[in-house]
């Protein structure tokens, strides 16, 4: 084994990293803030998200991974090359193994792109790997995924949904969906500004959904302060959880009805397993209030959950990484 062995996950919203023998050793937002022409990073992670929204034209903020892909190659190099820079110190991150974890359900030019941000950056690989999300996904759960003859994951993250069916080693289908905790935060936008005149950023509205939104009615509220459009003065509003539920509702039964889409395309002898052990949820948005209870009612599967939803990902590419052998079967290296 390689003594210096990453795991990645480059989420939407979080970039996870993995190292042999450690653990997990980053969890750092998806954001970069860069300077001048060369685009220099000057801050990365939570500093970098913090100043979303807020800084002057001279600062760019970029949110570089969009619907499961990467949008702004340059600004995901610049920011692994600055969390290479902290993950290892003043020593040179060079002649390392790494694997990434990507979404089974885009092109083969987009998934080049994620092995381009290792490869063009400072760190000099000596190997690229990439393992498909749902492979990772189920050895982060702990499930044997070779002896079984149906596994559904259906992993909610920021910006995407991906559902898919395992059997017996392999993929036998899965499918990538626009749909994320992302749409909460702009419907919510939306509607504050449509219906108090009330304009709210998007981390703001991302901190309504984090305190209201659930996938069953509730009685809470928050109070946030915005600018009024028509005074152009400050204004504070109180939000209810009734409010925001209908804003929501359907991309919780967008999910429900993929999720059954997905089953009614799946052969008999894999469903039966499938029904027989639940569907596994993972992702951020898995930890919305009552979604699991909703989907369980609408698909009439149990829907089994874990307190480490955000973590399954990296710790099974992590897991991958620490027994090459077993990603050998998975995993397509890239020659450098």
């Amino acid at each position: 084994m390689a003594k210096r062995t990453f795991g990645i996950d480059f989420g939407t919203s979080t970039i996870k990293v993995y190292k042999n023998g450690n653990g997990i050793i980053l969890l750092e937002r998806n954001a970069v803030t860069t300077v001048g022409k060369e685009k220099r990073p000057v801050a990365i992670g939570e500093k970098a998200y913090e100043m979303y929204e807020k800084a002057p034209p001279s600062i760019h903020v970029s949110l570089p991974l969009s619907r499961g892909v990467v949008s702004h190659l340059k600004d995901m190099v610049a920011l692994w090359n600055f969390m290479g820079e902290a993950i290892s110190g003043r020593k040179k991150l060079k002649r390392c193994q790494f694997y990434i974890a990507v979404p089974a359900d885009i092109t083969e030019v987009e998934k080049q792109a994620y092995s381009k941000i290792i490869t063009q950056s400072d760190s000099m690989p000596q190997k690229v790997c990439l393992i498909d999300k749902p492979i990772a996904d189920a050895y982060g759960l702990g499930l044997d995924i070779e002896r079984s003859r149906g596994i559904m994951i259906a992993n909610l993250g920021a910006d995407t949904a991906e559902i898919s069916v395992l059997s017996l080693g392999g993929i036998v289908v899965s499918r990538l969906l626009p749909y994320g905790g992302n749409d909460f935060d702009r419907a919510i936008q939306n509607y504050v500004r449509k219906n108090y005149n009330i304009v709210i950023g998007l981390k703001t509205a991302e901190q309504i959904k984090i305190e209201l939104v659930s996938a069953v009615e509730s009685d809470r509220s928050y109070t946030v302060v915005g600018r009024d459009v028509l005074k152009g003065l400050p204004g504070k509003i109180t939000i209810t959880s009734r409010e925001i539920y209908p804003l929501v509702k359907d991309i919780f039964y967008i999910f429900a009805a993929q999720i059954s889409s997905l089953l009614e395309h799946t052969p008999p002898e894999i469903s039966s397993e499938i029904v027989h052990n639940g569907i596994y949820l993972t992702g951020g948005t898995s930890f919305v209030e009552g979604l699991n209870q909703l989907l369980a009612n609408e698909v009439r599967i149990k829907i089994n959950t874990t307190d480490d939803a955000q973590k399954t990902v990296v710790a099974g590419i992590g897991y991958l990484a620490e027994h090459p052998k077993i990603a050998a079967k998975y995993a397509v290296p890239l020659e450098q």
